[in-house]
């Protein structure tokens, strides 16, 4: 074969019309890209042919950025983000980032190892560092978005391939509090909540969805994730103090999405921690008929559906990354069926508009 008949990725780029960086997240992402005939030392060559077909048919898919929130903690929030992102990518096969919002980092702890997390937070691998270097602009920034994703991440066996971490610090704890002082002030010269949208612009193109597990708060983190967000889910346990809080949250979430001026629709409400008592039945109930709280009273907020899948409560085997985990029926137990049928209600939510 010639050499005219071979294409390196900044050929592609120009042929497509983008740039570099996006040919090097199609190959990551779609698995339906042409394979390279050959590695060189140069970096590997494409048939032009192929690749020229494949461009014309290539109808680029859309990101789904689902932040998982609830104001209150201890309702499941992080384990039915982290068991949606573990079930996109190993079951339904998409490629998943997952981004640790959350200071107290149970996301990252139930993904990577503590030694991993602790070499990754020393070296400035976390999403810690994307905030401090904000918080001092005159020195040179050390975070590195490629450098920062943990890959192939999970408890189960040696992890799942398709499943990406961008993990979190206790250290945001302190960083938090000093960015949103700076935003009261005004001291920032940009907008101080568009912090990840810009460091993750390079490879949200790369993931067919991004998870984000959000602390329980609509503080300065939280409204990172929510900025980048094409939807939103409640995790909540069908008690009175969990579910007062649905209304604030979509409340909030409204007023912070016209404030930007983009859509932030709520994807719906996840039943967590479920018991077989007649309060969860009760509240259920309500939920499923739209009759909670404030939301029934006349000229409120219409209330997001309540998904069809209810999380029982259980204690899944999530929490020690070295224990001996191959699946993950092993890892959720008799939450596995809730949790992979919630997987699949989202899926199909996102991607109806393709059908």
């Amino acid at each position: 074969m010639s050499n005219d008949n071979l294409l390196g990725i900044a050929e592609i780029a120009d042929l497509a019309g983008v740039s570099k960086q996006a040919v090097s997240n199609w190959c990551m992402r779609y698995d339906h890209f042409p394979r390279p005939i050959q590695n060189l030392q140069s970096g590997s060559v494409w048939d032009r042919e192929k690749i020229a077909a494949w461009v014309r048919s290539f109808n680029g898919e859309e990101t789904h950025v689902l932040s998982f929130i609830n104001f209150n903690g201890g309702v499941g929030t992080t384990t039915t983000a982290v068991a949606v992102a573990e079930m996109l990518a190993q079951d339904e096969r998409k490629h998943i980032l997952l981004i640790d919002l959350d200071p107290q980092t149970n996301a990252t702890a139930s993904l990577i190892s503590e030694d991993q997390r602790a070499e990754m937070d020393r070296n400035g691998r976390t999403i810690a560092q994307l905030f401090e270097d904000r918080l001092n602009p005159h020195n040179a920034p050390k975070f590195d978005i490629e450098k920062a994703i943990a890959h192939q991440v999970s408890t189960i066996k040696d992890g799942i391939a398709r499943l990406d971490l961008l993990p979190s610090s206790i250290r945001l704890i302190e960083l938090e509090y000093r960015i949103s002082m700076i935003e009261r002030s005004g001291n920032f010269t940009a907008n101080p909540l568009d912090i990840l949208r810009a460091a993750i612009q390079p490879v949200i193109d790369r993931y067919d969805y991004i998870i984000i597990d959000c602390p329980p708060s609509l503080g300065t983190m939280t409204k990172n994730g929510l900025r980048i967000s094409t939807g939103y889910v409640i995790p909540a346990t069908p008690n009175l103090v969990a579910t007062l809080g649905i209304y604030l949250i979509v409340d909030n979430v409204e007023r912070f999405a016209q404030d930007i001026g983009l859509p932030i629709p709520p994807l719906g409400i996840v039943a967590t921690k479920v018991q077989a008592n007649n309060l969860h039945r009760q509240v259920i109930a309500d939920l499923t008929t739209k009759r909670l709280g404030r939301f029934s009273e006349p000229g409120g907020l219409p209330q997001p559906s309540l998904f069809g899948n209810k999380i029982p409560q259980v204690v899944a085997r999530s929490a020690n990354v070295d224990a001996d985990i191959c699946t993950l029926k092993e890892k959720y137990g008799v939450a596995y069926d809730a949790l992979h049928g919630l997987t699949l209600e989202i899926r199909q939510l996102c991607e109806k508009k393709k059908h």
